[in-house]
């Protein structure tokens, strides 16, 4: 019995021109770079106020235009942020 999580052989390989999945919505901010990432520091949450544990997932936000203003936000907290400005530029 063939395990569930393998390839049959007989399937066809996976093609390079297949569509990728959606991205997340907190990824599709116009205007912004966004990335999940672990950090090896703390850092503050600008949504919040709290601190993001060094080896907690966050995003970091980077405005296109100004990368110097990167910012690191719980992925709630940009959600939320997201919501409230519905992704427009400060």
């Amino acid at each position: 019995m063939p395990r569930k999580n393998r390839r049959a052989p007989e399937d066809p390989p996976p093609q390079s021109g297949m569509p990728q999945a959606a991205a997340p919505m907190w990824a599709l901010a116009p205007g912004f770079d966004v990335r999940r990432l672990t950090g090896d520091k703390p850092y503050r949450c600008p949504g919040c106020d709290l601190e993001i544990r060094p080896g907690t997932w966050h995003l970091v936000v980077v405005p296109q235009d100004a990368p110097d203003e990167r910012r690191h936000w719980h992925e709630g907290c940009w959600r939320v942020e997201l919501n409230r400005t519905r992704g427009r530029r400060r």
